[in-house]
């Protein structure tokens, strides 16, 4: 006689660790999701299941969900690699220009909500001397340093993740040097010698009109006025283009609340931050006097 003996193996799953001690983890989710992000450092430090919580997805989601998502602002030491970079969300997206003498097309990604570089899709083309870039409804747009009728800008829609052909404006004078981009009036701008080119995105047309700004300056558009911060005559002027005889616009010298820049300042970039302009040194000593 012939006896089989069938041994049954049970897989028990480890229970859910506990968030908040006597609170159920859904409401203990809602509780911290509401936490500011300035006391995230603290909150890891209560324990492991906390500080697994703040790098995890649903953490974000439901962060978002409750609209306590939060701007940060980053500061990035400059190298000797000309890079430049382009925020989206939580992730700010890395374009490199050059390095180490050659032109590169490479692009990095790094997401803020989990501290964690990944590789994104390579430009179409090596742009020389990158000026700047421009996010407008997830789309990044990229801009050399010279107009020219051929490849001198791209477009990066973050959304569908792949580089997408733009159009060129129509200039008389080709080859003209570009002092920088932005946005305004929900357009994307570039600047170049007298004149201001702006994309239609809907349309996806370009005009080109008459704008004569400071040859150096740092550009940024907060709440509909062009602010320009020039380093050598250490002044900060903003242009309304909805105010002036026959709609032209109007040029105003702006008040700095500390009086005006010091001697020792020297503006690396300006900023619009939740509608107030941040005008940030090249210098990372002695900061708190500009803020």
């Amino acid at each position: 006689m012939c006896t089989t003996t069938t041994t049954t193996t049970t897989t028990t799953e480890a229970p859910e660790e506990i968030l908040i001690p006597s609170l159920p983890n859904d409401v203990a989710l809602q509780c911290l999701a509401r936490v500011p992000r300035q006391y995230h450092s603290v909150l890891s430090a209560v324990s492991k299941p906390i500080r697994s919580l703040l790098s995890s997805p649903d953490f974000f989601a439901d962060r978002s969900a409750l609209n306590c998502t939060e701007h940060l602002l980053y500061l990035r030491i400059r190298t000797q690699d000309v890079q430049r970079h382009a925020v989206v969300g939580p992730k700010i997206y890395l374009l490199s220009d050059e390095s180490g003498r050659k032109y590169t097309t490479e692009v990095w990604i790094f997401d803020c909500r989990f501290h964690k570089w990944e590789r994104g899709p390579n430009m179409p083309t090596a742009l020389k001397h990158t000026v700047g870039t421009v996010v407008l409804d997830g789309k990044i747009y990229v801009f050399g340093s010279l107009t020219s009728e051929g490849s001198w800008k791209d477009m990066f829609d973050t959304v569908a993740g792949r580089w997408e052909a733009l159009s060129s404006p129509e200039l008389t004078v080709y080859d003209k040097l570009v002092r920088g981009c932005g946005i305004r009036g929900g357009k994307v701008c570039v600047w170049v010698e007298g004149e201001e080119l702006r994309f239609d995105p809907v349309t996806k047309t370009w005009e080109v009109f008459s704008l004569v700004l400071p040859e150096f300056s740092h550009k940024c558009e907060v709440n509909a006025v062009l602010c320009c911060c020039d380093d050598d005559i250490r002044t900060l002027k903003g242009f309304d283009e909805r105010v002036g005889g026959g709609g032209g616009g109007f040029w105003k010298e702006i008040d700095l609340v500390n009086g005006g820049f010091s001697n020792d300042f020297s503006v690396v970039e300006t900023v619009n931050v939740g509608g107030r302009l941040v005008i940030l040194n090249s210098f990372l000593h002695d900061l708190s006097r500009y803020s």
